[in-house]
Parts: structure tokens; sequence; C-alpha cells
């Protein structure tokens, strides 16, 4: 259901009807599916959500995924270069975040950096993980 675009529309449009997380999990959907826009309009949904609720960790790993969200969809490589790192940076200070691959499980927060999916590869070994 979170992942139709309809649905994307109605809680857009009508935020107060839906908890922050399922908002949230509704950006992580369009964001897989490279709907940019739609990533970004239910990720700000979800953080004011999280901000009325005081849901400092969930909104920290919303910020994260919306970062890598930006970053992915810059199309400039200085400019997602300079978002991903910002997000590994931020990323550093969490335990556990929901992977970018449905049904968003969370999962160590290391294992982003493992799988390569901040930079848009998931389920990819990174040469610094094939090394260790």
């Amino acid at each position: 259901m979170l992942a139709s675009p309809f649905v994307w529309m109605l809680m857009m449009r009508f935020p107060g009807l839906f908890p922050g997380y399922a908002l949230h999990y509704a950006a992580l959907h369009a964001s897989a599916a490279g709907r940019w826009d739609a990533a970004e309009g239910l990720f700000e949904r979800a953080a004011a959500h999280y901000r009325m609720d005081l849901g400092v960790e969930a909104l920290a790993r919303l910020r994260i995924h919306q970062l890598v969200t930006r970053a992915r969809a810059a199309g400039n490589s200085a400019r997602e270069a300079d978002l991903l790192l910002e997000s590994a940076q931020r990323l550093a200070r969490l335990d556990r975040i929901e992977s970018f691959d449905p049904p968003f499980e969370l999962i160590p927060a290391r294992d982003l950096f493992e799988t390569g999916s901040l930079v848009g590869r998931p389920s990819v070994a990174t040469p610094l993980h094939d090394a260790a």
C-alpha cells in the first residue's frame, strides 16, 4: 500500500491522517522508485510528525534517508559526494537504521556502508568490504 503513487498523493495532502513512521516508509518507497519529488515531500511531512512527537532518533534516521535520496537525485557528482559524506557522518552516530531496500527493515547502521547502499548499489559489496 505504501508503494503506491496514489497513496503518496493522499499522504502529502492529508499528512495528519497518517503516523510519522508511515509517511517515512512511504518516502522510502518513493525513493526506491526514483520518485525524488514525492520522496522529498513525504520525508518533510514525516519529519514534522517526528518533531511534534519528539522522535529524535527517528528524525535522525529520516534525515539520513533524505540526504541519500537527495544525493541520488542530484545528477551532479560533486553535490552527490558532499551529500553522501554528510550522510555518512550522521550515520556514524546511529546504531540502527532502516535499509534502503523494501521492506526497509532496521539494520545495523554500519551495514549501509558495507552493502554500498549509500551510493545506490544495494546488496553489492564495496571494495573495502571485499578486502576485509
